[in-house]
């Protein structure tokens, strides 16, 4: 018997645990780097284009740097999280996140682009 078949190894739905945070935490990357660049093509949109935050949360800090803190403080949160996984139900949430993240900023950048056209 091998020592690598000795060590024991701390698995989730069949899958390992670093399998399972690496998928988290790229994911939670990715979300961190979609928020960014969501905020800042929002607030170029409000600007530079009169653009309005139709997001009644965000409204009223557009244009101040808590949108920008708030855009990159939640996500690292997630980050920190995904590190610390032990399930894959918190990697399927990440998934429809960066999913509906990617939507949220192509739609903000075509219409950026609509209207610079």
């Amino acid at each position: 018997m091998s020592l690598a078949q000795l060590a024991p190894r701390a698995v989730v739905d069949g899958r390992g645990v670093q399998d399972l945070r690496v998928t988290a935490t790229a994911l939670a990357i990715a979300l961190l780097a979609l928020n960014v660049l969501d905020v800042v093509v929002t607030e170029f949109s409000v600007q530079y284009l009169g653009a309005v935050e139709i997001n009644p949360l965000m409204s009223p800090l557009i244009g101040t740097p808590w949108a920008f803190a708030i855009k990159v403080a939640l996500p690292l949160v997630v980050i920190t999280l995904a590190t610390r996984l032990r399930s894959w139900r918190f990697v399927k949430f990440l998934r429809a996140m960066v999913a509906f993240y990617l939507v949220v900023v192509l739609i903000n950048i075509g219409q950026v682009a609509f209207v610079l056209a």
